[in-house]
This record gives C-alpha cells, sequence and structure tokens, in this order.
C-alpha cells in the first residue's frame, strides 16, 4: 500500500479514535466523581469498545458467507474459479495474486447488463469478487482489466480490515450516548450534587450523539480516499489510467453507444437462429466469454447482445459536458458527503494527472473546463428548501399561525384560523416542491436520448437537474438489465438507446408493490423495446424518475407515486379549509 495512504489513513483513525477517548474519559470522570462504580470507572470507557469490536467482529466473520449465499440464492450470478475466467483477465489476476500475494476464493458473474464491479471477504487470502456481464460487454478488453484492477486495489490495500475498523467509532459513540443518556436520567432524581453530574452527563451525551454523526461522515471519507488509491493501483498495475477514465464514464454516465446494424440482426424475429447466432457473435459477450457456458442464444434472442460500445470512441467534449455537473453543481459536492465514492469526474481529473505524471496527453483532457451559462447556486438553495425544509413546515407552519392568532388576536379570534392558514400555506409550498420535482409531462412529448441529456448545457435545460429538480423527458430504447445488477427484488430497470444506458427509477404508491413489480414485471420486461415516460435526475448519477413505461405491444405501466404527492396536497387543502372555517364559525358565531 503507498506510503502517502497509509499516513492518510492512519491520521483519520487517529482523529476518530480521539473522539472516542475524548468522550470515554469524560464519561469516566462524571461517573468517578458521582461516586458510582467506585473503582471500576475504567469500565466504562473499555466495555463499549470491547461490545463495539464484539459487534463488528462477527459482523466480519460471517458477512461474507452471507454475501456468498447472497449470490448464490439472491442474485442471478454463477460463480466460476480463477482458470474458467476469459483470457485477459484469468492471466492479469494470475499475475497480480503473484506479484502482491492474495487469493481470490472466486469470481461471480452477475448476469445483468448494469456494467458495475465489487469486492468483499474477510482477508488478501479470502477474497472474492463480482463483475457483471455489462463489464464484460460494454468495456474493451483494457477497460475491463482496469475494473479488475481496482477492485484488486481494494484487496491488495486491505479495506475490508479497515474500513471494520473505522465502522467501529461511530457505534462506540453511540454506545457511549446510550450509556451517558441513561446515566443522566437516573443522576437528575436524586440529590443536587448528582443532579449536577446528571446534567453534565446530559451534556456530553449530547456531544457523544453528535460526534457519532460526524463520525460517520469521517468513515465515509476514508473510504473516499482508500477509492482513489485503488484507481492509483488500477493505473499502476494495468500501466493505463486513461483505461479506468473510460470506464467510469460508461458505467458512472452510462456513454455507451449502440452497434445499430449487429443489434438489429440479433433483435430480429424473422432472423434464423444461426443468423442471430452468428451476429451475437460479433458482439462483445461472445469474445473469450464462450467457455463459462453463460450465453444462450435461444434464451435471449430479444436481446440486443451486440448493442455495446466495445471499442467505441469517447468524445473528449461531450464527456467534459456530460461531467460538468459532478465539478459545477453544488449537489454534486454536497452528495459526496454521504457516498463511499469520490465524484466520478473527480476521479477522472485524477487519472488525468496520473497520465500527465506519466508524460502522457490525458485521456480527457477538456476535464473541468466547460463553462455553464449560468450559477447554480440559487437553484440548489431553493433545492435544499424543498427537499429538507418543506416536509417539516407541515407541522411547522400551523403551529407559528395557530400561536400568532393566539398571541396577536388577543382571544378576538379563534387560533384555528392560524392554523388553517398555516396548512394552505403548506399545500401552496408542496404544490410548488411537486411542481420543480415532477413537470408536467404529456404522451406527445418527444423523445431524448441519453447522451443529449447529459451533454445539453443550453439556458434552463437538462444541466440544471438535481435529486429533486426534474426534467420531463421521454427515452426509447431496450431493457438491458436491473437497477441492483441481478438481484431479483429491483423494481428499477436499465434501458440502452442508441446512445447510450440509463437507470429507470420505479417508485410505486405502496412500498410492497415494487417487490411485485420486481417478480412478476421486470422479467417479461427485460430486453424488449420500450418507451419511457418520466423525470430526469442526477443523484449524481443519471436516473429517470418513471411516470409510465410503454412496451412495444402496448402494454402500459405506470407509477404512482407523482399522483400521490398531488393527492397530498389536495387533502392538505380540504383539511386547512376545514380547519379555517371552523375557526372562523368560532371566532364570528356566539356561544
Amino acid at each position: 500500500m503507498p506510503k502517502n495512504l497509509y499516513l492518510r489513513s492512519f491520521a483519520i483513525l487517529t482523529f476518530l479514535w480521539g473522539i472516542v477517548f475524548v468522550i470515554g474519559m469524560v464519561l469516566a470522570y462524571l461517573i468517578s466523581i458521582s461516586g458510582a462504580f467506585a473503582g471500576y470507572e475504567y469500565l466504562i470507557i473499555v466495555f463499549p469498545v470491547i461490545i463495539a469490536f464484539i459487534i463488528l467482529g462477527i459482523q466480519f466473520l460471517i458477512s461474507p458467507w452471507i454475501m456468498d449465499l447472497c449470490i448464490s440464492w439472491v442474485y442471478d450470478a454463477t460463480k466460476y474459479p480463477v482458470e474458467e475466467l476469459p483470457a485477459n483477465i484469468r492471466d492479469f489476476l494470475y499475475q497480480q495474486m503473484e506479484l502482491h500475494n492474495f487469493s481470490l476464493k472466486w469470481v461471480a458473474i452477475i448476469h445483468d447488463n448494469n456494467p458495475n464491479a465489487f469486492t468483499y471477504g474477510h482477508t488478501k487470502k479470502r477474497a472474492r469478487m463480482a463483475i457483471t456481464e455489462g463489464i464484460l460487454n460494454y468495456l474493451d478488453e483494457d477497460e475491463q482489466l482496469a475494473v479488475v484492477a481496482h477492485e484488486c486495489g481494494h484487496i491488495v490495500h486491505r479495506d475490508f480490515i479497515f474500513m471494520t475498523i473505522a465502522a467501529a467509532i461511530p457505534l462506540i459513540c453511540y454506545v457511549f450516548y446510550q450509556g451517558l443518556w441513561t446515566f443522566a436520567r437516573v443522576s437528575t432524581t436524586s440529590d443536587d450534587d448528582a443532579a449536577k453530574v446528571g446534567l453534565a452527563a446530559g451534556v456530553v451525551a449530547i456531544g457523544a450523539w453528535i460526534a457519532y454523526y460526524i463520525s460517520h461522515f469521517f468513515v465515509l471519507l476514508l473510504s473516499r480516499i482508500r477509492e482513489y488509491y485503488a484507481d492509483g493501483f488500477s493505473a499502476e498495475a494495468t500501466g493505463d489510467p486513461g483505461a479506468l477514465s473510460r470506464s467510469l464514464v460508461k458505467i458512472a454516465y452510462g456513454m455507451i453507444k449502440a452497434d445499430a446494424e449487429v443489434s438489429a440482426k440479433v433483435s430480429d424475429k424473422g432472423a434464423t437462429a444461426t443468423e442471430r447466432k452468428q451476429a451475437a457473435r460479433q458482439g462483445a459477450f461472445m469474445t473469450g466469454m464462450s467457455s463459462l457456458g453463460i450465453f444462450d442464444v435461444t434464451g435471449a434472442k430479444n436481446l440486443a447482445m451486440s448493442a455495446y460500445g466495445r471499442g467505441m470512441e469517447l468524445n473528449d467534449e461531450a464527456v467534459a459536458q456530460a461531467a460538468q455537473w459532478d465539478l459545477s453543481n453544488p449537489w454534486g459536492g454536497f452528495l459526496e458527503l454521504f457516498s463511499t465514492h469520490p465524484l466520478p469526474a473527480k476521479r477522472i481529473l485524477s487519472l488525468n494527472k496520473m497520465q500527465e505524471e506519466q508524460g502522457f496527453e490525458p485521456e480527457f483532457p477538456g476535464m473541468g473546463k466547460v463553462k455553464l451559462p449560468e450559477s447554480l447556486w440559487d437553484e440548489f438553495l431553493v433545492d435544499l428548501f424543498l427537499a429538507y425544509v418543506a416536509p417539516l413546515l407541515f407541522f411547522i407552519l400551523p403551529l407559528i399561525g395557530y400561536l400568532l392568532v393566539w398571541f396577536v388576536g388577543n382571544g378576538t379570534y379563534d387560533p384555528l384560523i392560524g392554523a388553517g392558514v398555516g396548512l394552505l400555506l403548506f399545500a401552496l409550498i408542496w404544490k410548488w416542491r411537486r411542481n420543480e420535482k415532477y413537470p408536467k409531462i404529456r404522451d406527445s412529448d418527444p423523445t431524448v436520448t441519453v447522451v443529449h441529456c447529459l451533454t445539453d448545457m443550453t439556458k434552463n435545460s437538462y444541466y440544471e437537474v438535481s435529486p429533486l429538480r426534474g426534467k420531463k423527458a421521454v427515452f426509447e430504447g431496450r431493457v438491458v438489465g436491473r437497477g441492483v445488477p441481478g438481484y431479483f427484488l429491483s423494481e428499477d430497470l436499465v434501458i440502452q438507446d442508441e446512445t447510450g444506458i440509463l437507470t429507470l427509477d420505479y417508485s410505486p404508491l405502496l412500498s410492497c408493490m415494487s417487490c411485485f413489480f420486481a417478480l412478476f414485471q421486470v422479467p417479461g420486461l427485460q430486453g424488449r423495446m420500450v418507451k419511457a415516460y418520466g423525470w430526469y435526475h442526477r443523484t449524481p448519477s443519471p436516473v429517470l424518475s418513471i411516470w409510465k413505461i410503454v412496451t412495444e405491444d402496448g402494454q402500459v405501466f405506470k407509477n404512482r407515486w407523482s399522483g400521490a404527492n398531488w393527492l397530498f396536497m389536495w387533502i392538505v387543502i380540504l383539511i386547512g379549509l376545514f380547519v379555517l372555517a371552523t375557526g372562523l364559525a368560532a371566532s364570528f358565531v356566539p356561544i
């Protein structure tokens, strides 16, 4: 592991454990001066740490086995020993295992075209890796090796162990909070001296609760740092940082161009099985993968098996425009705080720098040089208000209205008038929120493409979108996978048009309906041409919140969630009018 990775990881872990030490010492001091547990104050520090490590130790020991069961029973996947993998991946893994003294128990191939990969396990000697068919289909051989090398970097750097140690800190802080808060409640019911100690313990408990949340952000920061170093390992192992940059563009932004000619042949229901098989052999999936026996031409005859981006040229300007959301929209940095991974654009910039240090031209020299038509800070602040503050106003505005009428009216008017006005004001704000998130969409709206939405830099266009602010969009393409690759309960879909791939977010009115859709509807949609209507968002990955999906044979699947927002608004209006009318009647009709 690189020396500065050790130093940065050690610095963060030292800071986190310093928080634990300070809170533990304060707790021990408070209990010592209270006289409780006399002579055993050290247990107040040691006991929560022991409990936390027992819990995390059990989790560390059993979680890989649980994940093994999930791979076998929950995901549509097949496990293969390294020797049965495609020659390029097999030879690369053997080379890296010998160089860095690690071993893979097996590699799971998840039968889903949503490109993704991950690694888990106990130690370097008991690691597992999983990659989706999308990695093999969409990426060329150099890009495949770059992704595999990134996962090897996590194994070599022992990220399983480091992240387990880091995850102990929030748990310990929470145990401290529970102990301090319990001690504070017990002490405040005793004599005056004990009550003072209890009050101090309550204050420290609040500090432990704050430390619990702050430590989460530092654990996420540590995870992001280690992702950068896994990228660095990939660049060093393959000697080609640009390959990982290209794979990140394809995976994160879905910029994958379809091979229309071969795709049409594979999807042609009138073509013979031999013709479809020959067409499929021209695609990425058959190259180097026939030995795995996971391609079935008969079962996949309607899939655009060769509509993949292997060998495609990624336009530097288009990639820079697609990535500018990460770098210019304040939502990008805000969401990164809550993420285990850095923003894709920042990772690509880091890889560009590695290429420059090696004396090569960066893969995407235009990255970070695109200028948006306007600043997005005003939209960001409005979005924050609508996303996080507006829902709370359902309780706050009626209360404020009630209190204002109570005090200002001096008993002349019934306070319910203020509560009713507060509810009606909330309904207006909720309508504003709904219009921003779900602008009106019609069946007649024209279709757009994935790359158009990613690269459109015209004023008031798709670059303004956020997790809350949506733009109406219609996409036409083929369903190629699930939102969570291979997971049979994943209700979200992945669609591919002629320019790229995009996740379709299905959010039913009742959450239990998502399982029904995942189990009984999604399998029938796999491989079919569809027209998806909805609202385009960035989270920061592009996603379409579904309004409805229409298949090529006219079958319609609707999402009622936006309608639920509309229904909720009208319920609030009716309640507000009723409360207002009740208050007015009480104010002006003598009793």
